[in-house]
Parts: structure tokens; sequence; C-alpha cells
């Protein structure tokens, strides 16, 4: 159980320290990420996500970690948008596009190895589908009983 929770605070920590390198940028806020963040950010994603898979009932738990997976992927797009905007010129940024750069290439390269270890359709088993049942054999032809 602890290594459920600590695992999950690091994954979450990891985001966290993603957004902050997400936002720095923009000059919404007044952030100067140093080298500190920029190493808490892959390495609480990693650390969290190796932590997870090492509870004893994992199986149970692949919800859990497809989901904080996914935010990864999450927080990648969103970097990609920021790229986009300005590339296109319609926002300058505050900053260096680089930390944009980092987290689109950590957050979607962690984001995508940590969904891909999973089938969605064994985490989730309404998507399953049932295979169709083969038909029935045909019933065998009823020959006429002679009398002798």
């Amino acid at each position: 159980m602890a290594l459920l929770l600590f695992g999950s605070l690091l994954i979450v920590f990891g985001l966290l320290a993603g957004c902050l390198l997400l936002i720095a940028p923009l000059g919404i806020l007044e952030i100067t990420p140093g080298i500190g963040l920029w190493l808490l950010f892959p390495v609480f994603s990693i650390g969290g996500y190796f932590l997870l898979t090492l509870t004893p009932r994992f199986a149970k738990l692949r919800l859990l970690a497809w989901f904080l997976s996914s935010l990864l992927l999450l927080l990648a797009a969103a970097a990609a948008a920021e790229l986009m905007l300005y590339a296109s010129t319609l926002m300058q940024p505050a900053g260096s596009t680089l930390i944009l750069w980092y987290v689109l290439i950590i957050a979607g390269g962690l984001g995508v190895v940590a969904t891909g270890a999973f089938d969605l359709k064994k985490l989730i088993p309404k998507l399953r589908r049932s295979k169709p049942e083969p038909p029935p054999p045909p019933p065998a032809p009823v020959s006429p009983k002679t009398k002798h």
C-alpha cells in the first residue's frame, strides 16, 4: 500500500514539475525553472511509475497506472500545442522554447511507453468484445430406416 501511495504521489509531483516547465515560457507566472525542476520532472515520473509497478497487486492497479500515463500524454499534447502557437506567431514566448521541446520529448516518450504497455481491452472488461460463438454443426441427416 505504501508503494502505491508513494509511487502515485511521485507521478503527480512529476506531472506538476512538467506543468511548471510548460507554464514558464507563457510568462503568466514569474517562473525561472532551474536545473532541479528539469531533473525532477523525468525522475519523479519514471520513479513513480516504477514504484507503482512494484506493488504486489499491480494487476488491479493497471487502470490507475494507465490513467496517470495518459496524463503524461496530455502534458505532451499541451507542449505541442504551445509550440504550435509560438511557431505560428499567435503568441510570443517569454523565454526559450527549449523547455517545451524537453517536456514534449520526455512526457511524450514516457506516456507512449507507459500507456502502450497496457491492453485497454484487458483493463476495462466492458470494452472486450465477446467472440461470436461458432454456429452449431448442422444436424446429421436422418436416413429412413428400412425394415428387413
